[in-house]
């Protein structure tokens, strides 16, 4: 979701980041970064959306990736992408 609480619109690029500023700025709210991601769980509505899902993935973290899953499911609200993270 949106910072204003309507569901994501865009690319699977554009979602991708948003949801990773969402998380990067709870995150920092308690002191730690996205390096300190262990596990993440990933939810796209096809997986061919995986390539331009992984490149914007892919840039956000410097120091390696935490354990991921990356499922394909029909998703609420038309999304494209939906994560879990801990």
């Amino acid at each position: 979701m949106a910072q204003d609480g309507e569901p994501l619109k865009g690319s699977v690029a554009g979602q991708t980041q948003c949801i990773l500023d969402s998380i990067e700025t709870t995150l920092s709210r308690a002191g730690a970064s996205l390096n300190d991601v262990v596990r993440v769980q990933v939810w796209l509505s096809d997986m061919a959306h995986f390539t331009e899902f992984n490149a914007a993935y892919s840039t956000r973290f410097a120091q390696g990736f935490p354990a991921r899953t990356v499922v394909a499911s029909k998703l609420a609200f038309g999304v494209d992408v939906e994560k879990y993270w801990r």
